[in-house]
């Protein structure tokens, strides 16, 4: 195929050049009734650009994005990842059957599960006491909770975490495909994956049955810009179809469909040099960061921990606290004082996600910071956050999470005991510390108030300073 060819950005292109005028949808007659105030901060080249007949290009992009990264369909969606991953469920299964997910997904699978009615069978990850995160759970944890429940019809995994670490798709696709269970692969951090060999397998090609990624994390999309891969003849396409029909939007924009047919030119013509100066450019910071007093970074040797089979140089983790901070402080040090924003402070480290549109000045930027923070780090200015023995942090699932979520509820100040009817997600990364259905402990309650208090953001919980607690009306 000629992958040269980019359908949507010349539909755009040639509607933009021709002498076309509409009576129809978009109101703003591509910038023409545009202020200067939002032209200015906007740019009207952005509404010009907004041309919603262009979506009659997507089909043959999908069929070069599908080509380009060795999938058998690929299917765009403009609603963001969340939609993608709702989609992704509601085509495998549906209301009251069951489901193996990662316990350590994103909060749009556990909506899903609400939206779909499906009942969830938790895949615990596998802890690291000594870093305190979360890795992939092993294929052979999946085998097993398959072995203990003949009843599952499907299986969820994310992969890789934010961290950076990777799951074994390929040995839990084919448990999977020996019981004849499609396997979905949140791979949202990993849509450069096909175009070069030093990042981890992309999923689609080591044998995921459908695959959602996000073109804007690392990537060249715009926000919002989301595909779902489909790999094998497991997943009946027409349904896959059928199911974003139901939940997306009509008025899909042009704009974020021609990011993703862009990114796929640059990356099937450019991809492997950019990724090898990218990855080329992490190694020198990764080198120029562990030499620094008091800070620990997540390197190589992460390989072959419990669960990780595969790990992205791309994400830059960093154990901040022997400085005595936490991550939270870290990070928002870095927005404050060198006009940095990282991807993720967490009670330990800070994370950064590098992608190829990071140059030498950027890095140089962000190594000067470390060592600058590392050199003359600020004393704690908030309590210490407190994160339980991490076992703590598996809950119980009393109900299921759909009944839960529309039970009678009530707000109490003590939820120990009490069934939750809400996701609390510290975000990012937007992994529910605890979920519909599930019961809450003092553990999780007292982990939450004093991650709040230390600076993790919880943007979904019904109350924001934690004073109380949505839980079902016993």
């Amino acid at each position: 195929m000629d992958h040269d060819k980019t359908p949507v950005l010349e539909a755009i292109d040639q509607y933009r050049r021709g002498e076309y005028y509409t009576f129809a949808l978009p109101g703003h007659r591509f910038g023409r009734g545009l202020d200067n105030r939002t032209a200015a901060v906007l740019s009207r080249s952005t509404f010009e650009s907004d041309v919603i007949m262009a979506k009659q290009a997507v089909s043959e992009a999908e069929e070069l994005m599908a080509d380009a990264v060795g999938a058998k369909q690929a299917v765009f969606a403009t609603c963001g990842s969340s939609i993608s991953i709702h989609v992704a469920i509601l085509t495998v299964t549906g209301p009251g059957r069951k489901i193996l997910v990662d316990r350590n997904v994103h909060k749009s699978v556990v909506a899903s599960l609400i939206l779909a009615g499906v009942q969830p069978v938790w895949l615990r990850p596998s802890w690291d006491h000594e870093r305190q995160i979360a890795h992939p759970a092993p294929a052979a944890d999946v085998e097993a909770a398959l072995e203990r429940d003949r009843d599952i019809a499907a299986v969820l995994i994310i992969t890789p975490t934010e961290y950076g670490t990777g799951a074994d798709v390929r040995g839990v696709a084919e448990i999977c495909h020996r019981r004849n269970l499609p396997l979905i692969v949140d791979e949202a951090w990993g849509a450069h994956f096909p175009f070069h060999p030093d990042v981890p397998t992309a999923a689609v090609q080591a044998g995921a049955d459908l695959v959602v990624q996000s073109l804007h994390k690392a990537d060249g999309g715009l926000c919002q810009a989301s595909m779902i891969l489909v790999g094998g003849d497991r997943v009946d396409t027409v349904d896959l179809r059928l199911r974003l029909d139901l939940i997306t939007t009509t008025s899909p924009s042009a704009l974020l469909y021609g990011s993703i047919d862009g990114f796929r030119r640059r990356m099937v013509l450019e991809g492997r040099q950019l990724l090898d100066e990218a990855l080329s450019r992490v190694r020198d910071l990764r080198a120029r960061v562990s030499k620094l007093p008091h800070l620990s970074v997540m390197d190589e040797s992460i390989n072959g921990h419990d669960g990780v089979a595969e790990w992205d140089p791309l994400k830059l983790s960093v154990d901040v606290s022997a400085l005595g901070i936490s991550g939270y402080q870290a990070k928002d040090w870095m927005q404050e004082k060198r006009r940095l924003t990282v991807q993720l402070g967490d009670a330990r480290r800070v994370v950064c996600s590098l992608t190829y549109s990071d140059d030498d000045v950027s890095f140089a930027r962000l190594g000067d910071a470390f060592e600058a923070l590392a050199t003359d780090p600020p004393k704690a200015d908030r309590p210490e956050p407190r994160v339980p023995e991490l076992e703590r942090l598996n809950l119980e699932q009393a109900m299921p999470p759909r009944d839960a979520f529309f039970a009678e509820t009530e707000q109490v100040a003590d939820p120990a005991g009490r069934i939750s009817a809400e996701m609390i997600s510290p975000y990012p990364p937007g992994v529910p510390a605890v979920l519909p259905g599930e019961r809450f402990t003092e553990e999780v309650a007292g982990y939450l108030r004093a991650g709040l208090a230390a600076g993790m953001k919880l943007p979904d919980a019904s109350d924001p300073e934690l004073k109380t607690f949505r839980v079902v009306r016993e």
